[in-house]
Order: C-alpha cells, then structure tokens, then sequence
C-alpha cells in the first residue's frame, strides 16, 4: 500500500509493504571495471535465454550464467566480462527484457546488484549456462562489493 500526499511543495510518500533482508553482490571490481549482470522479471525461461544468447553473440560475450532468482518466472544472470562503468550500460541497456527498476537503480547508483540469499526461501539456482569460446575477463574473486539490502516480499 503506497499512501501520497503534498503540503505545499513537499510531497509526502508512505508505503506499507512487508520486507526482508537479503544478500546481494555488486557488479563492481577491485579495479573499478564492472561484470555484467541482467535481471529478468515475469520472463519465461525461453525467453531470457534468447535475448541472452542475442546480447552474447551480438558483443562477442564470454559464458552467460542464467539462475533462477524465484518462482515462477524470474530470472538473474551475469557475465564474467570486465568492462568499464559505460560499456556495462550500454550492454545491459541493449538486452531485451531487462528489469526496468534493476537497469535504473542500478544507473542510479553506478553499479548493479543481484540478490545471493534465499528469499521467500528461494535461493538463486542455476539453470543454464550460456557457451561462449570468448574467454572470461574476470573472476567471481574480483567482487569486492557486498551488500545487505531490503527487498520487497511479494506474498
């Protein structure tokens, strides 16, 4: 429940929703350069994978890990391809499907975040991998970025 009201030029937002806390890692590296990460929400697994596959071949991507971030038809995937802040964007930006809320705060916040932990006792689970013969640019070890943030139950 979202309730909003304006005094003056102030608006006021309240929102009532129940959340929980939950793990995510960040798309930035030790050495500022970023992997790349995509979120899909409501996206039939057929789907994402072909947009992925697209992207991939489209900019000479190494291997797409696709997980399964809930049920039914959520998505998250990254890339372990170390590129800097703008081709990130611009990569993430031209992929069909993307989540509009994960591609603008991320923008916003100048690097993206995928959800590690369970929530609503849903762990992220991977469901294919995506072969490419580009090799990887960078290792699950660069991450230097985690967070504890507040997401949104949707039950």
């Amino acid at each position: 429940m979202i309730r909003r009201f304006r005094l003056g030029k102030w608006r006021f937002t309240f929102t009532v929703a129940p959340v929980a806390d939950v793990v995510g890692v960040n798309s930035l590296m030790r050495n500022g350069n970023h992997i790349l990460m995509w979120d899909f929400d409501q996206s039939l697994l057929e789907d994402a994978t072909r947009w992925l596959e697209y992207s991939q071949e489209k900019h000479h991507l190494p291997n797409i890990y696709l997980l399964r971030s809930s049920n039914p038809n959520n998505y998250i995937a990254y890339c372990l391809c170390a590129c800097d802040w703008w081709d990130a964007k611009r990569i993430i930006a031209d992929t069909y499907g993307v989540d509009e809320q994960f591609f603008k705060y991320g923008v916003y916040r100048d690097y993206f975040t995928l959800r590690v932990s369970a929530k609503e006792g849903q762990r992220p689970t991977l469901v294919a991998i995506l072969p490419s013969k580009v090799p990887e640019t960078a290792n699950i070890h660069d991450l230097d970025s985690w967070v504890v943030y507040e997401t949104v139950l949707t039950h």
